[in-house]
């Protein structure tokens, strides 16, 4: 995930200060993805929970899904809307399907930001961290799809930073 990151980065980066902000908030997932699940060499194959790395994964989780919602996938469909039809068809089929991902990872969101793990629930909450790993992969996929159609289009919905200051940054 970091490489096509990367790769997408090289792409586009520069062309838009929101979508650079966007990318390395994802960028800041991944890494806090990462460091949640103990993706690191030679590391103990069972190591407790750190709980300070679930609140940092949790906190950069919300704020990268509430990024692309809110102020993001709404104005990429909206301006397409202007544009071909068959970027709008491209891009109305896209958002769904992120609306659905998204669902689907707040369930995860909302089931172990409360919980108190031990024993008992420890590897049921590592196969649901296996399960969002591939759900973000999923989303990304998505998201450089959409991403791509306003780069390819230069879509003039994807402010800079400078000239929207109604866009409200997370966190």
């Amino acid at each position: 995930m970091l490489n096509r990151l990367e790769r997408l980065t090289q792409r586009v980066g520069g062309s838009n200060e929101l979508i650079d902000q966007w990318l390395h908030a994802r960028k800041e997932l991944l890494v806090s993805y990462c460091t949640l699940v103990g993706l690191k060499p030679n590391k103990e194959k069972h190591t407790p929970l750190n709980e300070k790395a679930f609140d940092n994964f949790c906190q950069n989780l919300v704020d990268y899904l509430s990024a692309g919602h809110f102020h993001l996938y709404h104005r990429i469909v909206e301006e397409a809307d202007g544009t071909q039809e068959t970027l709008f068809v491209a891009a109305a089929k896209i958002y769904p399907a992120l609306e659905a991902n998204t669902e689907a990872i707040m369930a995860f969101h909302d089931s172990y930001t409360e919980t108190d793990f031990n024993d008992d629930n420890v590897f049921e909450f590592n196969y649901a961290l296996s399960d969002i790993g591939e759900a973000l992969d999923a989303r990304f996929d998505l998201e450089d799809q959409l991403i791509t159609l306003a780069f390819d289009n230069k879509i003039a919905a994807l402010p800079t930073v400078a000239n929207d200051a109604a866009i409200v940054r997370p966190a």
